[in-house]
C-alpha cells in the first residue's frame, strides 16, 4: 500500500486559507441553486412538503453566508482583541442553529394550517428534490470533511447541516410519490422535516455553547500535549497541561520544571516546548510555558578530552573521546567518570554540531571545553535546549572538575 496514503503531508497554512474563503461561498451558491430548483418545482406542482423543503434550503443559504463572514473576520487581531474573533465562528454557527429552529417553526406552521390538495405535476416535483437530494449528498460531505481538517467549527457545521438535507428531502419525496398513488402524505412529510431539522438545529446551538463557555480540550489531546512536553531535552517534570477551545483554534497552558543553571536556558527551553506543540497541533494559537527552573539531583557533565580523560581538548569537534561525570548534589560525590569515544571526530563536516546533538540526546545538563562556542553552531545549540555551558583556559580535567563542583554547590542547594 501507498505510504502516501496512509500518512497525508499536514495542510498548510495558505490552503487552509484557501478553504476557508471559497468552500463556503460554493455552499452559499450550492444551496442558492438548490433553492432555486426547488421553489420553481414547489409552484408548479403545489406541494405543501416541497415548499417546507424550500424554506429549508433558503435557511442554508443564510446560514452559508454567515459562515463566510465568521471565517473572513475569526483570524484578525486588533488592539481591543489581542486573541482574534476566533470565537465568532461559534457564535454564527449558533446563529445557523437559531435559523434552522425558525424555518422549522414556519414549515410547523405549514402543517398546522390543515388538509391540502393533492400536488400536480408530480414527475417535475421528484425530479427536482432527487436532484437535490444529489447536491446536498456530494457537497455535504466535502463540506464537512474540509471543516473537520481545517478545525473550522462553522463549515462542519454547514456541511453536516446540509448533509442532513438529504433526509428531509427524502421524506419529500416519499410524500410525492404517494400523491401518485392517490395518498396525500404531503401535510405529514411537512411535519417530519420539521422535526428533523429542529433537531439538527438543538444539536449545532449544543456544540457551539459549550466552545463559547470555553470548553476544555479533549483528555487524549491533553495528554498528546504532555507526552510531547515530557519528550523535551530539559523537562524534568510536568505539573499540569490546560487547554481550551475557542473558534477553531486551541490555547495551551503547561506547567513544567526545566533542568537550567541559568533563567535564559530555562527560558529557551520553553520557547523549545512551545515550538513542539505548534507543530504537532497547527490549530494552537499559543501556547503559555509556566516554568520552574532547577537541577536534578544527579548532573551529567561533558567534557571534550583525550583518550586518557585527563586532558580537556583544544577542540570540541575534532576531540577524539569525550569525559562523562556523574555528580549527585546531595551527597556531593562524583557517582560515575567514565570516557567515551567521540563518534564524530573523524567527520570533515559539521563535527561540533552532530557531537552537540548527540550530547543533547544523552541527557546532558552541563558542557565544559576549552573552545569558545559562545556564537556558534555547537554552542548555539546546547544553550537551545537549555543545557549549562562553560568555557575554561585550564587542560587538566581534575582542576576543572573542583572548582566546577564547587561553584555549582554554591549555585544551587540538593532538592529534598
Amino acid at each position: 500500500m501507498d505510504s502516501s496514503s496512509q500518512n497525508p503531508k499536514p495542510m498548510t497554512p495558505e490552503r487552509k486559507a484557501f478553504l476557508r474563503k471559497w468552500v463556503v461561498l460554493f455552499s452559499a451558491l450550492e444551496s442558492l441553486v438548490e433553492t432555486g430548483i426547488k421553489l420553481g418545482a414547489a409552484l408548479l406542482t403545489g406541494s405543501v412538503g416541497l415548499m417546507a423543503d424550500v424554506i429549508h434550503s433558503a435557511v442554508d443559504v443564510v446560514g452559508s453566508l454567515l459562515v463566510w463572514v465568521g471565517v473572513r473576520i475569526a483570524p484578525n487581531k486588533y488592539r481591543s482583541f489581542p486573541y482574534g474573533f476566533y470565537k465568532i465562528e461559534n457564535l454564527l454557527a449558533l446563529a445557523i442553529g437559531l435559523a434552522i429552529l425558525f424555518g422549522a417553526f414556519e414549515i410547523f406552521k405549514i402543517f398546522l394550517a390543515g388538509k391540502s390538495p393533492l400536488p400536480s405535476n408530480v414527475p417535475i416535483g421528484v425530479a427536482a428534490v432527487l436532484l437535490g437530494m444529489a447536491l446536498d449528498f456530494f457537497w455535504g460531505r466535502f463540506e464537512a470533511r474540509v471543516g473537520r481538517e481545517i478545525n473550522s467549527p462553522g463549515i462542519e457545521a454547514s456541511g453536516t447541516h446540509t448533509l442532513s438535507d438529504v433526509f428531509s428531502s427524502l421524506v419529500v419525496l416519499v410524500g410525492l410519490l404517494g400523491s401518485l398513488f392517490g395518498y396525500n402524505l404531503d401535510r405529514w412529510a411537512a411535519l417530519i422535516v420539521s422535526l428533523m431539522i429542529t433537531r439538527m438545529g438543538l444539536i449545532i446551538i449544543w456544540d457551539n455553547v459549550r466552545v463559547l463557555l470555553d470548553i476544555a480540550v479533549e483528555p487524549e489531546r491533553l495528554a498528546s500535549y504532555r507526552k510531547i512536553i515530557e519528550r523535551q531535552p530539559g523537562v524534568l517534570d510536568v505539573h499540569a497541561v490546560r487547554g481550551r477551545n475557542s473558534g477553531s483554534f486551541r490555547f495551551v497552558d503547561a506547567e513544567v520544571v526545566v533542568s537550567a543553571f541559568e533563567i535564559d536556558a530555562a527560558e529557551a527551553i520553553a520557547q523549545q516546548i512551545e515550538q513542539a506543540l505548534k507543530e504537532e497541533d497547527s490549530a494552537i494559537d499559543s501556547a503559555f510555558i509556566h516554568y520552574r527552573h532547577e537541577l536534578p539531583r544527579q548532573i551529567k557533565l561533558y567534557v571534550p578530552t583525550d583518550a586518557s580523560g585527563t586532558i580537556i581538548s583544544d577542540c570540541f569537534g575534532k576531540a577524539s573521546h569525550f569525559s562523562r561525570i556523574l555528580y549527585d548534589r546531595q551527597t556531593q560525590q562524583v557517582l560515575q567518570r567514565e570516557v567515551q569515544q567521540n563518534p564524530f571526530n573523524d567527520e570533515e563536516e559539521h563535527r561540533g554540531i552532530r557531537l552537540a546533538s548527540h550530547l543533547i540526546d544523552q541527557g546532558a545538563d552541563s558542557v565544559c571545553c576549552r573552545e569558545d562556542l559562545e556564537n556558534k553552531g555547537p554552542g548555539l545549540m546546547l544553550h537551545r535546549f537549555g543545557i549549562d555551558l562553560r568555557r575554561t583556559e585550564e587542560p587538566q580535567l581534575d582542576r576543572v572538575l573542583e572548582d566546577y563542583l564547587e561553584s555549582t554547590k554554591s549555585m544551587f542547594q540538593p532538592r529534598r
